[in-house]
């Protein structure tokens, strides 16, 4: 799309693994932002360290693709299987083809929260999100894989998860 598109935007807090987010445009564009968005006008640049661990990151996957792909395929495997497994993954139909970040929808916001910390002291790391971050009905666990999770790892994951939402009535 380079060259069709007037406005990028994009998180350095996910893949990159920092903080923070960038804003790509025309200069009359970063100029108005410059003077008039408030998010920007009231707070303070990042240090250093953010500025070369986003480029660090991006020289890695710039000259390691192989990454990338590796993420792919956990993120096919594991989307897969949970939804094998009879657990609704929000609207991903296709495995991989919206993000790694891999939603698990449990409804309720108390079992949303119960479900993480129960994951947590088993050993897996899967943040609970409820009302107000998403509606009502539609709380979710927020599972997020890498390029350098391991398959044995995947079905660690994968067993605990099952066998924690099996056992707190999650699954039917």
């Amino acid at each position: 799309m380079h060259g069709r598109v007037d406005i990028q935007v994009g998180t350095l807090s996910k893949a990159i693994g920092a903080l923070g987010g960038y804003v790509c445009g025309s200069r009359d564009l970063i100029d108005y932002l410059y003077h008039r968005a408030r998010p920007f006008l009231f707070s303070t640049s990042h240090p250093p360290a953010v500025a070369a661990t986003c480029i660090a990151a991006f020289d890695i996957l710039e000259n390691e693709p192989e990454r990338i792909e590796r993420l792919w395929s956990n993120t096919r495997y594991f989307q897969g299987e949970l939804k094998g497994a009879g657990f609704n993954l929000g609207g991903i139909t296709t495995p991989a083809t919206e993000t790694p970040i891999t939603p698990l929808i449990v409804g309720e916001g108390r079992t949303a929260m119960d479900f993480s910390r129960a994951l947590f002291d088993e050993g897996v790391m899967g943040t609970g999100i409820a009302f107000p971050t998403v509606p009502e009905g539609k709380a979710r666990i927020r599972l997020i894989l890498t390029s350098e999770h391991t398959r044995a790892q995947l079905d660690q994951a994968l067993e605990t998860i099952t066998r924690v939402a099996n056992k707190m009535g999650i699954l039917q």
